[in-house]
């Protein structure tokens, strides 16, 4: 891996992990998970824009640009974060995170068959070493009970790391060139929230409590979602699809940590041994990128 990516990987996850621990104390302020996903989704859509408009000025927007942030948008970010949702509800929490554990081997599985990737055993050994981690980290905080699942939410555990990797690809084979991160992010942010706003005017769950402390983790988690996505798009550019898709391990491990410090939340003895296992994963697809 260029060494000027390894910090573009830990930055994206951090940044956009925070939304883990944010998520639970907005949800203690009353913020409905819809609310939470839609409001600073938008706002921070609207701040990326008014950034590139700021830095670079106004882009020729081709049908283009306004495809990758519509697909990235749509199937990167709005229809996993609702699958995620419905599953949390129905399955329990630990059920729905063990979706985001495997995004690195569908992506990879994608990227042999379009043949942006060649097999590789230590990029395989990563994979394997991570998908492990994050599977000791999430029965740790709680597991699942498997019986209790139905056979729809057993799909939707598959279909949303297999949306997340096959969008991680499509994004890698399309990229346009010459448009700033900023409006990428944008686009597709806002691409994100249109899609949550029609979910959420036809389900509810759009209102938000007035209060200081409810508008303040909203903030918050747009905040991140700016500082996270004008990485997304540089790591995007900089790493292949395997190599990108990682991030969803350091997001986890921030979730894990900033509940613990900030949060309070019990660190499971588990997590430690499920840490080193991710960051041994992250060290085999270093290892692995630089050659």
């Amino acid at each position: 891996m260029n060494p000027t990516l390894w910090p573009v990987l830990l930055g994206t996850g951090f940044f956009l992990g925070l939304g883990l621990p944010l998520a639970k104390a907005a949800a203690d302020a009353h913020v409905g998970a819809l609310a939470f996903a839609l409001w600073p989704t938008a706002a921070a859509g609207l701040a990326l824009l008014a950034l590139g408009r700021w830095r670079h000025g106004r882009p020729s927007l081709t049908a283009a640009h306004l495809r990758i942030g519509a697909v990235a948008g749509v199937f990167g970010h709005a229809l996993p974060m609702w699958a995620a949702f419905c599953l949390s509800s129905e399955a329990g929490a630990g059920f729905a995170a063990f979706a985001f554990t495997l995004p690195p081997v569908f992506t990879l599985a994608v990227a042999l068959l379009v043949g942006l990737e060649r097999p590789r055993a230590r990029r395989l050994a990563a994979v394997a070493v991570g998908v492990a981690g994050a599977m000791l980290l999430v029965l740790g905080r709680g597991g699942w009970s498997a019986p209790a699942t139905g056979a729809a939410s057993g799909w939707l555990v598959l279909a949303i790391p297999a949306v997340i990797g096959a969008t991680n690809v499509y994004r890698a084979i399309h990229l346009p060139k010459g448009l700033a991160p900023e409006w990428l992010a944008g686009l597709l942010l806002l691409s994100s929230a249109a899609l949550l706003a029609l979910v959420g005017v036809s389900t509810g769950g759009l209102q938000v409590p007035g209060g200081a402390q409810a508008l303040g983790w909203l903030a918050l988690q747009a905040v991140a979602l700016v500082l996270g996505y004008l990485l997304y798009f540089v790591l995007q550019r900089r790493a292949e699809p395997v190599t990108f898709s990682f991030m969803g391990y350091v997001m986890m491990a921030t979730g894990v940590a900033v509940g613990t410090l900030a949060f309070g939340e019990r660190l499971h003895w588990s997590s430690w041994p499920a840490l080193a296992l991710i960051a041994s994963a992250l060290w085999l697809v270093h290892g692995t990128a630089a050659r």
